[in-house]
């Protein structure tokens, strides 16, 4: 079976990378692969994928019609797919929803063969809000074979938002993969005992979505139980309202001990996650011009896991999909800091609880691997074209 693959974006470390390497590199095992790349991600992409057949287009994703600029990009790629020689495949599968998607389905059209498409939280949905791109945007949906969302979370938000839309294609959310367990040792995560100094940690973008002001003011409520604890928030951040607001609660709390460490190295990261209790990160669902934005999965709780912390979260949109409530980590409702504080008490309180949870993060970590990833997408394949 060969498979066509639009890829989003290439250039620096993001979750469509992520994806889009563990996956492919997986699946070259089941499909041959024919890699559908941005001009800009073509150097990227020669690096990351070495042995396989490359093309190049104008834009695969990071332009959109409304834009002078994105329109004449588009316009660009439309012409390049529909003048271009490529090789027969089976398939097209696009590992982002638009404008990703739209691309696909243009070079899908051109080969004539089915087309796949992966969503990714956020991406999935966010088109309602814009009527210009909605609409496209629906057309790609009702013209996809498949649709395979990152999570159970994502798909119910599509169905929810564009149901209309998916009459004719096969919905099956497939979770994503992971390789973070394969570089810590398996005796290190699950016999790591507790630090000395209680610490709490997050990782990602420091923005309201990532939810990072509910996590502060649960610390808060944790300093009066456990007064020498410490919050490492690892993650980009700008001196905006929300970073401003942030310090303002730890000025009033009189908090000491809150660290933000902005983006880090691999190795500080990894410094990080040896030093710390536990992994709290509590996505929140967006509001007003961000109603459509929410966490698809969350591959950074399987991060924690491979290092055998048990994790703190909120149960909002796929999250649930990436941890167990009660048996890998604790889920609590968006905003309810004073459930979230106690979660932490708990495990910061009972080593037992702590140690089984994260060593049951770490065996789910172990168990959502790319080859998982990659079988069922072979699988969904199969039964798009008919296949045993």
């Amino acid at each position: 079976m060969k498979v066509a693959y639009v890829l989003p974006y290439l250039a620096r470390p993001s979750g469509w990378r992520t994806h889009s390497l563990g996956l492919i590199n997986a699946i070259s095992q089941l499909v041959e692969p024919v890699l559908f790349v941005a001009q800009a991600d073509l150097a990227a992409a020669q690096e990351l994928f070495p042995a396989l057949p490359l093309f190049n287009l104008p834009v695969t994703q990071h332009a959109l019609p409304t834009s002078p600029q994105g329109a004449r990009a588009l316009l660009a790629c439309h012409a390049a797919i529909r003048s271009g020689r490529f090789p027969p495949v089976d398939l097209v599968h696009s590992l982002e929803a638009f404008p990703t998607g739209w691309v696909g389905s243009w070079l899908a059209d051109r080969l004539g063969c089915p087309h796949a498409l992966t969503t990714h939280g956020t991406y999935g949905v966010i088109w309602r809000s814009r009527p210009v791109e909605r609409g496209f945007y629906q057309r790609v949906l009702s013209r996809s074979a498949l649709v395979c969302p990152v999570s159970a979370g994502s798909a119910r938000m599509l169905k929810q938002t564009f149901g209309s839309s998916l009459t004719h294609s096969h919905l099956r959310p497939i979770l994503n993969g992971n390789d973070f367990y394969k570089a810590i040792p398996r005796g290190e995560a699950l016999h790591r005992r507790p630090p000395g100094i209680p610490t709490l940690l997050s990782v990602g973008d420091v923005k309201p979505r990532k939810g990072q002001h509910v996590s502060l003011a649960a610390f808060a409520l944790v300093k009066e139980e456990f007064p020498t604890a410490r919050y490492l928030i690892a993650g980009q951040y700008s001196d905006n309202d929300y970073y401003r607001d942030m310090q303002q609660t730890i000025a009033d709390c009189g908090l000491r001990d809150v660290h933000f460490l902005g983006c880090v190295s691999d190795d500080e990261l990894h410094r990080c996650y040896r030093e710390a209790s536990l992994f709290a990160l509590t996505p929140q669902p967006g509001v007003g011009p961000e109603k459509y934005h929410f966490e698809g999965f969350g591959l950074v709780y399987l991060e924690a896991g491979a290092y055998g912390l048990p994790v703190e979260a909120s149960r909002v949109g796929g999250v649930p999909d990436a941890v167990r409530h009660a048996e890998t980590g604790f889920l609590v409702e968006p905003h309810d800091v004073s459930g979230l504080a106690g979660a932490i008490v708990q495990l910061l309180d009972n080593v037992a609880l702590w140690r089984s949870m994260g060593q049951a993060n770490r065996m789910w970590a172990e168990s959502l691997t790319w080859e998982r990833c990659a079988g069922e997408h072979y699988q969904a394949y199969c039964d798009v074209l008919g296949r045993s």
